[in-house]
């Protein structure tokens, strides 16, 4: 990727919330790419009631594999047998000194406790403090890490409680720095998530437009995010990824990962729920 191309005085740890709500309540537009689920919105199915006879509550709790950690959602199941899928996410952080990824950020831990209550496992994933990226060639060392830290947690969920989910049925995403480290590695030759389902990327941009597996982009409207991002990126990725590829412009908001949190979690519930029904 382009190093010197990207806005990175962006990132910095306050975006490890997550998205702000500076702009709930206001009206957005939806841009829609090739594969883009239930166009201009749509509902997303209801999840189950946990005080009614039969049903299963939502339970987080973090675990560890090796030396990272990873806040798990799941429905506590006896023996997960219908489990959907898994889904990973990574923070916002400083590129200029990344630190360990953070557990705690808003739009992440929403999402996870969504998609929960629909089946899927997720997990948010403390990925490893990465070194300051001062070129391209730590750039791209630093997306290969965070993809192989997504990758430990994958194959750890997987043993301990996927009950036969296999790596196609994985979806890995992030916010803002998680989020650009992910469109790097998918964009890169020897990327490790190659054989997983897609990629969720919120806030971020790449020039990397060569991925081998499909893609989702969620961004404000803005010049912040860096080089290609929503129907730009997705015009250049290879046709048959595109294919199966989308985005959402929001523009309703025009700063870096500023949308309404309730939204963009309803985008990205949506777009696992296509990619693995």
């Amino acid at each position: 990727m382009n190093f010197k191309s990207l806005l990175l005085s962006l990132f910095s740890l306050t975006l490890i919330a997550g998205c702000s709500g500076g702009n709930q309540g206001s009206t957005s537009t939806t841009d829609t790419g090739p594969g883009t689920a239930q166009q201009g919105g749509g509902s997303v199915p209801a999840a189950p009631d946990a005080s009614k006879p039969g049903s299963t509550a939502v339970v987080n709790r973090v675990e560890q594999v090796g030396t990272l950690s990873y806040k798990l959602y799941l429905q506590d199941q006896a023996n997960g047998s219908n489990r959907k899928g898994i889904v990973l996410l990574g923070s916002g952080n400083d590129e200029g000194n990344p630190s360990t990824g953070s557990l705690d950020g808003g739009l992440e831990n929403t999402t996870a406790n969504e998609l929960a209550k629909l089946g899927y496992v997720a997990a948010i994933v403390a990925y490893q403090g990465h070194s300051p990226n001062v070129n391209d060639t730590v750039w791209n060392a630093n997306s290969v890490k965070l993809a192989a830290d997504m990758n430990t947690v994958a194959n750890a969920i997987i043993a301990k409680y996927a009950n036969g989910l296999s790596r196609n049925r994985i979806v890995t995403g992030g916010v803002s720095y998680a989020s650009f480290m992910l469109l790097t590695n998918i964009g890169m030759n020897d990327s490790s998530l190659a054989d997983t389902r897609g990629v969720l990327a919120t806030c971020g941009s790449t020039q990397d437009v060569n991925p081998r597996i499909p893609l989702f982009n969620l961004n404000c409207n803005t010049n912040d995010d860096g080089t290609y991002y929503g129907k730009d990126l997705i015009d250049r990725i290879p046709a048959n990824v595109q294919a199966d590829s989308g985005y959402f412009t929001d523009n309703a908001c025009s700063t870096h990962c500023g949308g309404d949190p309730a939204l963009w979690t309803s985008k990205l519930v949506e777009r696992v729920q296509l990619w693995l029904p």
